[in-house]
């Protein structure tokens, strides 16, 4: 069967190298102090080592793309003889305490001294969890007049019911805080939950080669497409299914298939070098 290829084209204004990084960040607080169900929407995520893990990708800028590979320090008698290796080498810092337990937040100077002795004097966020509970035990007051004591970044609240804004400011502040003169703009955030949705799956699966050469495609190109805020990119997304709807119902000649792709950088260069 003979196949009638279908290029898909990008054109930038501008050539600009996206950033890429891949960052570890430490989580701690007290057990029960909801950090587990912060960094995973559940508190079902236990592990056997005294350390959980966790990946929040950032995009920005269009393809700027920041993984955080987040470690969930579990606080168990058993596992923190561990914990001076397992902060090693941090960008930055959670630390969560809940609103309605005084103890919690009393143990905060023990995960920062913990993280700073390790880590050095990298960048701290507090996150005080269950408020929607509204039964505080520590105020709003105690809460800044600590941060300026401890010389923290900033504290953020979170419940069980937010959604993945307030999770998107503080992962934007480690990003400002460890890189404050880049500019970001279109700043967005995913989980794994994301990129294993069916849509995200289907989309890859039409361009996971090049056409012409059969090299292997950039994953992480594919997904600064499908995910970006950027205007262009939302409407080259839109035409992008347009254009796979239309392959789905291709009426073609006899003995003849229709195959929609994204050619790899070479064979880019080489199909429009004369445009």
């Amino acid at each position: 069967m003979e196949n009638i290829l279908l290029f898909i084209r990008f054109e930038w204004r501008e050539v600009i190298i996206p950033k890429s990084y891949k960052l570890k960040v430490i989580l701690g607080g007290a057990e029960n102090s909801g950090k587990t169900s912060f960094i995973n929407g559940d508190n079902l995520n236990d592990s056997p080592i005294g350390v959980s893990f966790k990946t929040v990708e950032c995009y920005a800028n269009v393809s700027d793309n920041y993984k955080f590979i987040v470690w969930d320090l579990k606080d168990r008698e058993r596992f923190r003889f561990l914990f001076h290796y397992f902060t090693r080498g941090a960008c930055a810092a959670l630390i969560c305490f809940d609103l309605t337990d005084r103890n919690s937040f009393l143990e905060l100077d023990g995960w920062i001294s913990l993280f700073r002795e390790n880590a050095g004097n990298i960048p701290i966020i507090l996150i005080g969890t269950k408020y929607d509970l509204g039964k505080f035990e520590i105020n709003n007051e105690e809460i800044h007049e600590y941060i300026l004591e401890k010389n923290l970044l900033n504290v953020f609240f979170t419940s069980v019911y937010d959604d993945n804004n307030n999770k998107l400011e503080i992962f934007k502040s480690i990003v400002e805080a460890i890189d404050p003169n880049y500019p970001l703009n279109n700043f967005s955030l995913y989980t794994h939950r994301d990129f294993d949705s069916e849509e995200f799956k289907e989309f890859i699966q039409y361009f996971p080669v090049c056409p012409i050469c059969k090299k292997e495609n950039h994953h992480e190109s594919l997904k600064s497409i499908y995910i970006s805020n950027d205007p262009e990119l939302i409407k080259l997304k839109e035409q992008i299914y347009n254009v796979i709807e239309a392959s789905q119902s291709f009426n073609g000649y006899k003995r003849k298939k229709l195959k929609i792709g994204i050619p790899c950088c070479s064979c880019y260069k080489t199909l429009f070098k004369n445009d």
